[in-house]
């Protein structure tokens, strides 16, 4: 059920400062990079632990233990539910309450702890990087003594539920979210027209590299061409 009610999920409509933008200096060919994980409803983020600075992420070092984080945004109630119904998704589309970030850290490969997803390897330049944790760290709400806010715990790995910033729509969902941080992150992608998980995937094929799944997409293999990282 989740995946036929997922893409009326919401996401965010956090503003953000204005950032200088990412330079052709800035972005080595051989990373860092980041991980697109389709779960069907909606695009998850993971990246390399140790490629992220506390300074700029200070909530990724509870999960320091880790290789790998990998973040999602979502409605509070539908996200963390154990299973999506079709009213959690009507309510979350137009009556949201309140958002959530899942933050899980695992050890293996993303392809080897997604076993069934598609993934898509993006080369970021470094800067790209930063950008892109700091949009994470923004969409944390804190409390009084500037801690984030558990409210739920994770759906696997070691996760967690945030409470987070941002209201969700059905035109402004879960998606939209993972396509901001992309575009902060200098990725060519229409954030405001990524809806789906699929849109995702398919803007991302422009630039990144299909590591797991991929079918649709033959030039795209392990062994395909490199790609420019995103600037």
């Amino acid at each position: 059920m989740r995946s036929l009610t997922g893409p009326l999920l919401i996401t965010l409509a956090t503003a953000c400062a204005p950032l200088p933008p990412v330079t052709p200096a800035d972005t080595p060919r051989s990373g860092p990079f980041v991980y697109l994980v389709n779960h069907g409803w909606h695009v998850g983020i993971a990246v390399e632990q140790g490629k992220v600075s506390p300074a700029i992420w200070p909530e990724s070092a509870e999960f320091s233990g880790f290789r790998y984080l990998e973040v999602g945004w979502g409605d509070a109630d539908y996200y963390p539910a154990a299973r999506g119904t079709i009213g959690l998704a009507l309510k979350a589309a137009f009556s949201s309450k309140g958002s959530v970030l899942h933050v899980a850290g695992f050890d293996a490969a993303p392809p080897e702890f997604f076993g069934r997803s598609t993934i898509i390897e993006v080369p970021l330049s470094r800067r790209g990087l930063e950008y892109l944790t700091r949009f994470i760290h923004a969409t944390y709400v804190l409390d009084d003594s500037g801690r984030p806010v558990i409210v739920a715990p994770g759906i696997y790995g070691h996760g967690a539920f945030y409470q987070a910033t941002g209201r969700y729509r059905l035109r402004d969902n879960s998606n939209n979210w993972t396509a901001r941080a992309l575009a902060v992150a200098g990725c060519p992608i229409d954030a405001a027209g990524a809806i789906t998980a699929g849109g995702i995937m398919h803007e991302a094929h422009r630039f990144g590299r299909v590591i797991r799944g991929g079918t649709l997409w033959r030039d795209a293999t392990t062994g395909g061409t490199e790609r420019e990282a995103c600037r």
